[in-house]
């Protein structure tokens, strides 16, 4: 039997990955705030411990500083979790282990959007730097591994793009969401499963995958009021300019998903076809 680790699996991602069942396959979880069973990647020490004692064969780095605007004031934090902790994953593990790294269309400068796998990468903040220079380790370290690239992860649990606009809205609270900011939103859920399907189909190399549907974050929060049966007019239009963050957002990352469509033989689903398909547990 194979083992898989993962790492960061408390998080919005790797609580969906620990919940998938997989025969012949051990899973490890090894979740950031957990006492008993916590990881530190950025601690060489008990990342070498950890993979003494699991031994995995597939290791899914899903621990990760994922606070934008944080990252440019706490830069060493940042590194230490987003770079040391991939490196110590590497270094400590067996050369054969497979690494599946969640990485950011941060890396990206947000001019152009639909970006494909092979354009070049520009990251204009702190944290993109980070997951760029993590991504150009792994790349380089003569390891078997995959790396994803999704934007705007949402799920209907914990705090997320969903789960502020939904609450603030049912709340009949007032909501400013910017225009200017482009993506294909990518749901966690989906997004689990393609990543074990990296294992089973024996899958390498970059890979982006979001929804099918490119759309603003105001549109997203729109398209949210209006399946949910909630108050759209509650949701004002405005430019990232207004929101005066300390990180610069790329603007428009939205994601080609061809690659990972051929190679994994999916469907890339729209916003609504995910919305919709949990809607009945709000009401």
């Amino acid at each position: 039997m194979k083992t898989i680790l993962i790492t960061g699996s408390n998080g919005m991602l790797g609580s969906h990955l620990s919940k998938i069942n997989l025969y012949n396959y051990n899973i490890i979880t090894l979740p950031k705030n957990d006492i008993k069973n916590s990881l530190d990647v950025s601690n060489s020490n008990d990342v070498k411990e950890c993979l003494d004692n699991f031994k995995p064969d597939f290791i899914i780095n899903c621990a990760a500083y994922t606070n934008v605007d944080q990252s440019e004031i706490n830069k060493e934090l940042a590194h230490s979790v987003n770079v040391k902790g991939l490196v110590n994953l590497v270094k400590f593990s067996n050369v054969n282990t497979k690494i599946i790294h969640i990485s950011s269309d941060y890396v990206f400068d947000g001019i152009k959007g639909n970006y494909a796998e092979n354009d070049i990468t520009r990251p204009i903040n702190y944290y993109g730097k980070t997951k760029l220079e993590s991504e150009n380790f792994l790349i380089g370290s003569n390891r078997k591994f995959t790396i994803f690239r999704p934007n705007v992860i949402f799920d209907f649990n914990g705090f997320n793009f969903f789960t502020f606009v939904f609450n603030s809205l049912k709340n009949n609270q007032k909501i400013n969401i910017v225009t200017d900011q482009i993506s294909n939103p990518t749901f966690a859920q989906h997004f689990s499963k393609v990543i074990i399907d990296s294992i089973i189909l024996d899958i390498d190399g970059v890979f982006h995958f979001g929804s099918f549907d490119i759309v603003s974050r105001y549109d997203f929060a729109v398209k949210i009021a209006e399946i949910f049966n909630l108050n759209s007019n509650l949701i004002k239009p405005i430019t990232s300019n207004l929101l005066n963050q300390r990180a610069k957002r790329p603007l428009n990352t939205s994601l080609n998903c061809n690659k990972i469509v051929n190679n994994f033989d999916i469907e890339i689903m729209p916003l609504s076809y995910y919305l919709e398909s949990n809607r009945n547990f709000y009401e």
